[in-house]
Formats: structure tokens, sequence, C-alpha cells
């Protein structure tokens, strides 16, 4: 086409996207964003998890800096999400492959403190010690790592086997039923971190919600402050260590195809602790996140994304799930307390709160080290002020008589002990109204940028080459029950692993996830290919997903409600109502939403097409692929649309799960299936960028890249032999025909769009259009080599850039041996 005229259209569409921006208060920033020209991948070695309904994204010390630390000599922070500040990387974004996301970031921080006052000085050598902060003094400091960019270096870096980082990979490649990220490195005080992070696909009982993180801290004894190389000390004991992780929680943002961010403020950004018992009797004891009210009394809770309305009630949570020594026995904090409490005392140890009033994330070692392990002191954050922090002892569980601050002469008393009350859980203070009758007490709070939400564990005294590993579980879901299940879970989990790879019992084995993909035919249709990997042990049949952009999504009628049940359904067609999650029922702003629909993406709302049991699986036999044995045909499609397929294998027979305490799930199912992390033939691992970014820069470009990543599968016709064409077996198609102001491919919300498509053309083709009289009014010059595009659109423009008039076209398509001639009108 003409290639001025193209260039008017787009610089067109850019004010219209300007506008459009401006009027949904979006950030202009997103079309910054949308052009950054970077060619390195902003996860490279990086932890990427998305083989669950959970994403989110992990940068360990020595894979930063992240953007708020390019120009510190040593990094302290252990990023989750956000890592470039252009939303490059997953944040908190649940379910899986939706285009919103709950945090600007998370953190842990590692923090230590040490009653020798030559401990972390101001400096050393009469140079400025980098880990040393005027606030704090010298008995803090963080776990640091240097910043090699900035000729900084300690013990052990370099070393290949304290000091790596190793990509997201399947545990179980053949199967696909877990993921595992792995990365270590030595710090500037001594203590050697190593990350193991997990996630599950299984969608049975939340499986699918939860990532673990567990974290390795072992004391080498050898420290080097000031980042030069050179120990200062050796043989060093660690008398306190402890590490919170906290959230700067949004309510939401979104992400546009460019993967720029805008904001979609509306509900309460609101924070908590519950501490109400689960059915076993012992606390939940997990931070949560929840789009509270809009204004007091409003009872408009869980809109997820204001501008748009959508009432997701997407929650997230996450808790402390113990610490370990290296065989495995509970290792005890330097107190003799249980990291975190088991039966009633669940969470006693634990501190939970709110940075308001003094640093979590963004200050000093001392107020992290303070905080995460606040709940010992009298008020270690409870009033929400340092300057009310008061360091002694907490009497509820210790003697009287210690120095305050002073770690080493807290003692435990022999008997009466009680919850510790120094920390934010102990107030049983309700700011934001939950409005969810489970949830009594704890507290929560309101969250405007001004404090993140945290949840610490702590102080563990090391002794040189001693370990502790901690793990925590981080969590999303639909309203409270749905994060709390996810919980229970990764509970379960941590309890009853069988390796350090948290490999599953294998009384829970289940068929390995198909390998899929989805092609275009020659007739208006699509076919869902897939393998045979699944068909050992118990396995049952085969299930057809699928959710389409010409659908849409009532937030209240389906939305997130039936996700994590929907795959019970064993009768094709939408999710039966007996499988949805019920509303909050003290939701009362149904007319404020109505009509404020979205629609399916990668993420569901998924339809089930339909149940093929084993008995009948040669009815679909096809190998005309190769690597695949079956297929089955959609051929109600719409042309021009996006699609996403996936097939599970379900089993014949249950499963169990012995001694869960969940909030609403059951032990044991009848049944269980694999999920839908092979949607369109994804690959499960990220892909350098989200399925739905398709301008971005590292949008895969090649059909098996976007297979790979899962993107949308657009419905068009697929390549077509040009010897056919000369046969006259297949014909070139226009659809639709006649074009009727609007196609249902159009953007309806951009006038200048409409288009007609050129369907089964063969690999190379020249279509010349014209009018009645004969007059050329554009040519086009077809080329592909992919087998599933034998389309193209023809955007009625003339070829001098003149929107044409309604009429009678004619159409001429030129390939090698013949043309095909044929005619379509369009009717204004």
């Amino acid at each position: 086409m003409n290639t001025f005229r193209s260039q008017q259209r787009t610089a067109g569409a850019l004010v219209l996207l300007v506008t459009v921006l401006l009027l949904t208060g979006a950030s202009v920033a997103v079309l910054a964003q949308n052009k950054v020209s970077s060619t390195l991948d902003p996860a490279a070695g990086k932890g990427m998890l998305v083989a669950g309904e959970l994403w989110d994204s992990y940068m360990p010390l020595n894979k930063g800096p992240f953007y708020s630390e390019a120009t510190v000599d040593l990094l302290r922070v252990f990023r989750i999400g956000n890592f470039d500040r252009q939303w490059s990387s997953p944040t908190h974004m649940w379910p899986g492959g939706w285009n919103f996301g709950a945090f600007w970031n998370k953190n842990m921080e590692f923090t230590v403190w040490d009653p020798d006052a030559t401990f972390n000085p101001a400096t050393i050598g009469g140079v400025a010690n980098p880990s040393y902060f005027a606030a704090a003094g010298a008995n803090y400091a963080y776990l640091s790592y240097p910043n090699l960019s900035r000729s900084k270096t300690i013990p052990g870096v370099g070393n290949a086997q304290r000091d790596y980082a190793r990509e997201t990979k399947w545990v179980d490649a053949q199967k696909r039923h877990h993921v595992m990220y792995e990365a270590a490195h030595p710090t500037t005080v001594g203590v050697d971190v190593k990350y193991r992070i997990f996630q599950y696909s299984l969608n049975w009982n939340n499986m699918n919600d939860f990532i673990l993180v567990e974290l390795t801290f072992t004391n080498t004894g050898v420290v080097d402050m000031n980042a030069d190389g050179v120990a200062e000390k050796t043989n060093h004991v660690i008398e306190g260590l402890a590490m919170s992780l906290h959230g700067e929680y949004m309510s939401a943002y979104s992400l546009n195809e460019g993967a720029g961010r805008g904001n979609a403020f509306f509900a309460q950004r609101a924070i908590g602790y519950m501490g109400d018992n689960d059915a076993s009797g012992a606390p939940w004891a997990m931070h949560v996140a929840f789009p509270g009210e809009s204004g007091p009394g409003l009872k408009d809770m869980g809109i997820f994304a204001g501008p748009q309305r959508y009432a997701a009630d997407v929650w997230s949570a996450w808790t402390c799930l113990g610490a370990k020594d290296a065989t495995g026995t509970d290792f005890p904090t330097r107190f003799g307390t249980p990291a975190v409490g088991t039966g009633a005392e669940r969470g006693w140890y634990m501190t939970a709160g709110v940075g308001k009033g003094f640093s979590i994330g963004n200050g000093d070692p001392k107020d992290g080290f303070i905080g995460a392990m606040g709940a010992y002191f009298i008020d270690g954050g409870k009033s929400l002020d340092k300057t009310k922090f008061n360091l002694a002892a907490n009497p509820n569980l210790f003697d009287a008589g210690s120095t305050a601050g002073d770690l080493r002469t807290f003692v435990l008393k022999s008997s009466g002990r009680t919850a510790p009350s120094g920390d934010l859980k102990s107030t049983n203070g309700f700011v934001v109204n939950p409005y969810e009758p489970s949830w009594t007490k704890g507290y929560t709070a309101a969250n405007n940028f001004d404090g993140d939400g945290f949840l610490g564990v702590g102080p563990f005294k090391l002794e040189v080459n001693q370990s502790v590993t901690i793990t925590f579980a981080i969590a999303g879901g639909y309203r409270l029950q749905g994060v709390a299940n996810a919980i229970g879970a990764a509970r379960w989990v941590y309890q009853n692993k069988i390796d350090a790879d948290y490999n599953l019992p294998t009384a829970l084995e289940y068929p390995a996830v198909p390998e899929i993909k989805v092609d275009n035919t020659l007739t208006k249709s699509i076919r869902v290919r897939w393998d045979n990997r699944a068909e050992t042990g118990d396995f049952a049949g085969y299930k057809v997903y699928r959710a389409g952009l010409s659908e849409q999504v009532d937030w209240l009628a389906t939305g997130m409600r039936g996700l994590d049940e929907y795959w019970r359904n064993m009768t094709p067609g939408p999710t039966p109502a007996s499988l949805l999650k019920p509303i909050n029922p003290n939701f009362t702003a149904q007319s404020f939403v109505a009509g404020r629909n979205g629609v399916p993406d990668g993420w569901g709302p998924y339809t089930l097409m339909a149940v093929i049991p084993a008995a009948s699986k040669g009815t679909y036999a096809d190998a005309s692929a190769p690597g695949y044995n079956y297929s089955w045909e959609d051929k109600a499609v719409d042309v021009g649309f996006k699609y996403w397929y996936y097939v599970a294998a379900y089993t014949s027979t249950g499963r169990t799960m012995p001694g869960l305490v969940s909030f609403s799930n059951q032990t044991t199912t009848d049944f269980v299936e694999t999920s839908n992390i092979n949607r369109n033939g994804a690959s499960g691992l990220w892909m350098n960028t989200y399925p739905f970014a398709t301008l971005n820069t590292f949008f895969p470009k090649t059909s098996a890249g976007q297979k790979d990543i899962g993107a949308g599968f657009i419905v068009k016709s697929a390549l077509a032999n040009p010897a056919d064409l000369v046969s006259g077996k297949t014909k070139v198609v226009v659809t639709p025909n006649p074009y009727k102001k609007k196609a249902l491919f159009d953007n309806a919300t951009l006038a200048y769009d409409h288009k007609v498509t050129f369907m089964n053309l063969p690999g190379r083709a020249k279509i010349t259009i014209l009018d009645v009289s004969g007059q050329v009014v554009d040519v086009i010059d077809f080329a592909s080599t992919d087998p599933n595009n034998g389309s193209t659109f023809w955007d009625m423009f003339s070829k001098d850039g003149v929107e044409v008039a309604s009429g009678l076209y004619i159409y001429v398509v030129e390939y090698d041996g013949g043309q095909q001639v044929g005619y379509f009108s369009i009717l204004r």
C-alpha cells in the first residue's frame, strides 16, 4: 500500500489513542513506555513464574539492580515484580494472562542486628562505609550484594557454587506439573542466600493459585561490609537475622498491548492481617490485600478496575510457612520460640503491620529489623510511630529485666506465655470494613502509597556454617475464601512434599499436560491438535475448552467466580451456576457495575466445548501434523477474532489431600484434570513479554513463538496450495460480503477501523481491487510463509488515501499458475 497514506493513518491513530488515554484517566506516560527500544531481555536470569494462575516475577539481589538501585553501591532489595518501572515483568497478576495486576511491587529485605558497636561502622579504613546508615547506627545492617557496575565486590562473587541464577524450568518437563527457579549469592554480612521458588499447574483445590518462596541463609562468618573484596571479620556469628515480605498495593493497574501501564484506581486500597481460626482451630495468620469500598458505607467493594467498573473482587495474600534447619527440623528464633507457631499459636511469632510512621522497605536497616520482629517488643510498630517504639521485651512472652533493644537479654517465661503484642496485628483494629463475615480478628488499614503492608519473621541466630531455610507462600484468588483456600493448599504442600524439589506425594500423581497446537483451515474453522502423552495411569479422556474475544464477561454473572471450579463441569456448554463461587452477599452496587462487561482472554472464562472419553478418542485420531495424534474442529468461530483453546486430560479415579485444612475446599475429589497452561500451545514458561502484549518489542514475530507464549489465535484462513487454487479445489473468499457499516472484527471504538478480509490466499499473491468502471482502486501485494496465515485485510481506503464509497467492487487475485476473479459489495 501507499507508504504516505499508511503514515497519515498511523498519526491519526496516535492522536486518538492520546485522547482515549486522557478520557479514561490513564497515564500518558504509557505512550513513552511503549516506545522502549532496548533489545535486552529484562527477564534474563530472573525468576519468572507463569505456570499457574498467579503470575509474578522475582529478582534476587545478584540479578539487580532494579530501577531505584541503579546508582547505589550495594543492592539490598529482593525485588518481586516491576523491575524496571515499566511493568515488563508480571507483578502479582491473578488470574494468569489477565492484563490487570494488584501491586506496584513487592519486596523482601533481609536485616541483621549485632550488639558489637564496631559491626557496621560509619567508616572503614578512613573511607565511608556504604553499608552504614546514620539513622540506624553501627548495630544494624542489610544483607547486601555489591553493585558490580560500581566496582564493588565481596568474597564469593563469581563463585559458580555460591553466586548464580538459573532460569525457571519445569521440574518434570514431560508432565508440566510444577516449575522451579533457583538463584544464590553471598552478602556483605557473610550470610549466603539461596532462593528456590516453586509453582504448580494443578487446578484442584487452588493448587495453582500460590507460589512458594524458599530462602536458605547460611552463615559463612566472613564479613565485608564496605564491599572492597577484603573481609573485615571472619568466624562471625549472626546474633539476629530478620526479614519481611511487603508490598505497595495499588488495587489495580492495567497493561495495554505494548505492555505499557495505566492506572485503574477506584476502590479503597485495603490491606490487613487475618487472625481468625481455620477449621483446625489454628489462626489463618496471613497478610491480605483487597479492593475495599470507594467510600464509607457504599458497599461497592471488590471493584478491581475502577474506570471499567469490573467487579472482579480479586484478593492477594501471603504468609510464612515455617523455618527449618538442614535436616528438616524446625528452626527456632534466637529466643527459642517457633518461627511461626503451630495450632492455636500459629502466627504468634510472626510480625504483621503497615510501614506508616517508620520505614519498611524504603529506609534504614534498624527500622527494617525492628519492623520485621516487632511483635517481640512492647511497641515494635503497633503505634505506627517510630518515636513511640519501645524495644523492651514484650511482657506477654518474656520475663522482666531485659535491656531494651538487646536481644541477648530477652528470656522466655517458663509458663503463662500469651501472644506477644508489639505489632499491629495485636490491636484488632479494623479501619476498613472488608464486609467478609469470616474475618473478625487481626487488623485492616487503608494503603495510599504511604506505607507497605508487611509480614515479618525472626530473629534467628546463626553460628558459623549454620543454615536456616524459611519458606513463604504468596497467593491470589477470588474473594477472601479464594486466597485462604490457596494458603491452605500451600501449607499442605509444605507439610507433605516428598523431596527438596517439592514433588508431591505419588498418590496425587495425575496425567501429563497434553502438548497442543491450533491451526486455521480453509473453511473458516479452527482445528485443535494434541498429542497422547497424557495416556498413562488412570487417564480417562480429554476435554476441549475455549474462550473467545467475540464474547463478553459479565463480572457478576461469571467472571472470576468460576475459575476455581469450572473444570468440574462434564457437560459441554457454559459453567453451571452450581460451580460458581458466591458474590459477596454484602455487595450492593449491582446497578453501578451493570453493563460494564469485559472480554475473555487467555485467563478465561473458558467454555467446555467437547468431552472425549478414552473409548471415543479414536474418532478424533489425526496424524496429519507431525507430533500430534488427535484433532477437534471448531466450526462456530468468527473470522478476525481471537480465540484461546486448551485440551485437558482427566482421570477416571479421584485423589485425596489427607489433612488439608481449607476455607471451603474438600480433601477428596472424584477426578482431577490438567489445567489451561497449554492454552493455544503455550509452554507454561515466560517468553519475554505477556501473551496479550502484541505491540511489545519482545512479542514473538513467528507463529512458533506465538504458540509458545500462548498468544490469542486469530481466525484467518490457512495458507492455500496454489495448485488447489488452479484446479478450483480451493476458492479465494472475501468476508464479510457484503460489508455492512461495521464488521464483527472491526474496532467499534475507532471510526476509521473497517475492513474486509481476503482468505484462502497462497504464499504469494497480488490482489487488485477495481470499481465497476474498471479503475484500479488499490493493489495489495501479499506474502506469507506462515501456514496459518493465508489472509489479509483491506481497510477500504484507495491507493490515494481516500475512503471508498458504497458500491460493487471487483477483485483479481493473481498467483503462481493462475488467477481468480470475484466481487464484493460495501454498504455504508
